[in-house]
């Protein structure tokens, strides 16, 4: 298994782990079999996906709470059955190649791809049956080793650790509002981990701060770095010394990441 402990000689700088947000969505349906087999192909050390709960209570990936956008059904996805969500085509309005593809489940995807890269699994619906219901397929799978939690839904983290504790869990967070100084930001941004008993902040890119980056660090946690889109935000991630960042353009991080390691080591 990949993993992001491995230190460039003569370098303190690690090799962050790279995120494949949603798949390869360049190369394929985002969400699908199709697009999460091309990223593992492609170099991704992780895959990210979002988790919903069908009407039948089945752990169905798509991002969206509305169908539409990446097939043709209509309406909130929880009203809908396995097999009625699986009737739609995710493929069609990507490419005719595609054609045919299902939403997945999570029982597909953690079965298809354990042991051969990290998941991190993003809870949309916040009820205690759905987390349970996730947590049961984690260990089924046998994958608790390689996944890390995270949810809009913070509640849902926090029971996370009360129902399963070595669970690694990520929180999201924002910019800081206005009336808020930078250095009240990375306080409480700090609290929170501490108060979730979270591994892993995820922050965006203008949050990405050597000192706070630092501070992180010397506290045990994990720095990822949200969705970074083209190469000059993603050298300059790698530079301050993330441990993992999700992205859509898997084959240039792939590239940029190994253009970095280069220039470090000589």
């Amino acid at each position: 298994m990949k993993n992001n402990q491995n230190m460039l000689p003569g370098a303190r700088l690690q090799v962050p782990l790279i995120v494949a947000h949603r798949g390869a969505t360049q190369l394929a349906p985002e969400n699908s079999l199709a697009a999460f087999a091309l990223a593992i192909e492609k170099g991704a050390d992780a895959i990210e996906f979002d988790v919903h709960f069908s009407s039948d209570r089945q752990a169905v990936i798509h991002h969206d709470y509305y169908l539409g956008r990446t097939e043709s059904g209509t309406g909130y996805i929880g009203d809908y059955s396995l097999a009625e969500l699986q009737s739609l085509d995710i493929g069609e309005n990507f490419g005719a190649e595609f054609s045919g593809e299902k939403m997945p489940t999570l029982r597909n995807v953690l079965e298809l791809f354990k042991g051969q890269v990290r998941f991190e699994i993003e809870l949309r619906c916040p009820t205690l049956t759905f987390l349970n219901s996730v947590l049961n397929e984690i260990r089924a799978a046998g994958v608790a080793d390689d996944v890390e939690i995270t949810s809009p839904h913070i509640p849902l983290l926090a029971q996370v650790k009360k129902l399963a504790p070595d669970l690694p869990t990520g929180v999201f967070f924002n910019l800081f509002p206005d009336w808020k100084t930078t250095g009240l930001g990375q306080q409480h941004l700090i609290d929170w981990l501490v108060l979730l008993d979270a591994r892993v902040a995820h922050l965006p890119f203008a949050l990405l701060e050597k000192d706070l980056i630092d501070r992180l660090h010397r506290q045990k946690f994990l720095v990822h770095a949200c969705d970074l889109r083209n190469q000059d935000e993603i050298e300059k991630a790698i530079c301050l010394e993330i441990d993992q960042f999700s992205t859509d353009v898997l084959e240039m991080a792939v590239q940029a990441r190994a253009s970095c390691r280069t220039s470090i080591t000589r």
